[in-house]
């Protein structure tokens, strides 16, 4: 139902429909005169500021070019083929291990190990990527930077972290291509653990509930730092995911609107120190 409801305001006017979505999920009215906080400037660089140099970005295989682009080739994983649709999939011409995803949303992303698959499971991931391939995120989440993707699959190197499935992503909240604090998340084949870190690697008492879980800090964090900096310069606020295995630091994703956009795991007084590092 909710999904429906959305794809109907959709094609709303986006601020009139950001509007009603912020204040169901906020209980407060959102002001795109003068946003304040993190969450209203997040809404504001969506409906005002974002170009085709986001969709591109939030796009999971033309950020590949960004990448090149800032000289960081080095950091992207093995890039196997592109697909445009699900039925040119061939599974014996994989690699024993490999990703398959689509570029158009978030999950849906699917681990292949060929020696622990049968043809019944192959035949359930064509079906499951064919259906992401016709969703319009955007419609689904109305973040906007999704709605000009055109999708495509992508098959890549898969990460292998050891005694993990899914490997530790280091999420780097940069501002104005300065990054400012990150978000740490692990153990995702168990119960995923979420914990952030300021530059220091002291814990932030910044969550409404408490976090669970420590982290290590990694050896070579100041060079994930500047990875981070150097694919945020473009931009007034945006995550930059990495990975880092065997210190081995590879390139996730960018992220323009974390949750949506409307974090209300956050508490207010953080949401408002946050909102001042996005300059407007």
């Amino acid at each position: 139902m909710k999904k429906m409801i959305k794809t109907i305001l959709y094609y709303f006017p986006r601020k009139i429909v950001t509007k009603i979505r912020y204040r169901i999920s906020t209980g407060k009215k959102l002001d795109l005169n003068n946003p304040k906080d993190f969450n209203e400037k997040i809404m504001y660089l969506m409906l005002a500021e974002f170009s085709e140099k986001e969709t591109e970005c939030a796009d999971k295989y033309l950020v590949r070019k960004y990448v090149k682009s800032k000289g960081l080739e080095n950091n992207l994983t093995k890039l196997y083929k592109k697909y445009n649709k699900a039925s040119e999939i061939d599974f014996k011409e994989l690699p024993n291990k490999c990703v398959l995803k689509p570029n158009n949303g978030c999950g849906s992303v699917y681990i292949i190990d060929k020696k622990n698959m049968d043809s019944n499971q192959e035949k359930s991931i064509i079906k499951n990527l064919d259906k992401s391939l016709s969703k319009n995120y955007a419609k689904e989440t109305l973040e906007y930077q999704y709605s000009k993707i055109k999708p495509c699959i992508i098959c890549e190197e898969y990460l292998e972290e050891e005694k993990k499935i899914m490997p530790t992503d280091y999420k780097i909240f940069c501002f104005n291509g300065k990054a400012k604090f990150l978000l740490v998340c692990g153990d995702r084949d168990t119960k995923v653990k979420k914990v952030y870190y300021d530059l220091n690697w002291e814990k932030m008492n910044c969550t409404k509930k408490a976090q669970d879980g420590e982290f290590n800090k990694p050896k070579n964090f100041n060079e994930m730092i500047k990875i981070a900096e150097k694919l945020s310069e473009d931009f007034k606020f945006v995550r930059v995911d990495l990975y880092n295995i065997d210190g081995k630091i590879y390139f996730g994703e960018l992220t323009f609107t974390p949750r949506g956009g409307i974090n209300n795991t956050i508490k207010q007084e953080f949401l408002d120190e946050w909102g001042n590092m996005i300059k407007i």
